[in-house]
């Protein structure tokens, strides 16, 4: 008798945590629901004589958008209109310091610093709604729980992980383009171009991401920026080592009038030796990078194939003796 109210009650007991579960779920989907709802009629209005002169004229605009795919037609907007909320109520340094992550990483015009912080913030509620999801309908492990409790804190710094790897990639793509560029800038230079017109062929000529900053400085240039200014730009948006050095001397022959043919020759100079000089230390870095490999993968059968026989031999010795 005591066994079977033992039974019920831990029966009692699961079915009651299944339920509370199941309630933090629904009300998950409820909260996201209500949101997204809110955020849609967030700002609609009936308006004016003119606000229906406008949507009557915008009628072809309302027909490219159905002949749109879905996604640019209701998840985008959604996801833009709920990334505005968050950055709204997000501390200022910490919208600059994002900005200047996505500039670095050359996506500030694909992503926005509105989608960035909110998909930081929807990730952890995420991992929270897939754990709940996990123990209504699989039991997992003791070790599994740990995974997944624990993972739920580390998801929010997961876009800033990506963020970082794409930056130290971009940051080596310009790294290793700015000598041929330099090189190509030098010769345009020294045949009679002007520094600006150099600019244009040099980018036109280059691919990838120093091409990219390169139009970026030119298109600022032909809108009336300085060209110190668009030179301090372009160092901002990049942040590499050399290519600060390279900003820094053309600035200081802007201001004092030296011959750009000349610094500019120095400074590729300067990077191409700089550039053999980081071969050089990749190289003697090699050997210290296999050592690891080269104990866990190749040592253990080498000494397999070694020993193995002796090991044997002296098994099946022992096992006659006894």
């Amino acid at each position: 008798m005591n066994t079977e109210v033992f039974i019920k009650l831990v029966e009692f007991m699961d079915l009651g945590q299944r339920f509370y579960l199941s309630l933090g779920a629904a009300f998950l989907s409820v909260l996201f629901l209500v949101l997204f709802v809110g955020l849609s009629m967030r700002g609609k209005s009936r308006g004016g004589p003119l606000d229906r002169l406008g949507r009557y004229f915008s009628h072809v605009e309302d027909q490219r958008q159905v002949v749109s795919p879905f996604m640019e037609r209701a998840i985008l907007p959604f996801w833009r209109k709920v990334a505005s909320l968050v950055i709204r109520i997000s501390p200022g340094g910490i919208i600059e310091a994002a900005e200047q992550r996505l500039v670095l990483a050359g996506s500030l015009e694909k992503v926005g610093v509105d989608v960035y912080l909110f998909t930081k913030i929807l990730f952890p509620f995420g991992m929270l709604f897939l754990t709940i999801l996990l123990y209504l309908f699989l039991s997992p492990t003791p070790l599994l729980s740990v995974i997944l409790i624990g993972s739920i804190p580390l998801s929010y710094f997961l876009p800033d992980f990506y963020l970082k790897r794409r930056i130290e990639k971009r940051q080596t793509e310009i790294k290793k383009t700015l000598p041929d560029a330099l090189d190509m800038l030098v010769i345009s230079v020294e045949a009679g171009m002007g520094f600006d017109q150099a600019l244009h062929k040099v980018a036109g000529n280059i691919k990838g991401a120093l091409a990219e900053e390169l139009n970026k400085m030119l298109q600022e240039m032909g809108a009336g920026l300085a060209r110190r200014d668009a030179l301090r730009n372009l160092a901002r948006r990049t942040d590499v080592a050399d290519l600060n050095a390279f900003v820094a001397a053309m600035i200081h022959a802007d201001i004092f009038g030296l011959s750009i043919g000349r610094v500019l020759r120095v400074q590729a100079s300067d990077m191409r030796s700089r550039r053999r000089q980081h071969a050089e230390e990749m190289g003697a870095k090699t050997p210290v990078k296999l050592v690891l490999p080269l104990i866990l993968c190749i040592f253990p059968a080498l000494l397999t194939v070694i020993l193995g026989p002796a090991v044997i031999r002296i098994y099946y010795t022992l096992i006659q003796r006894l």
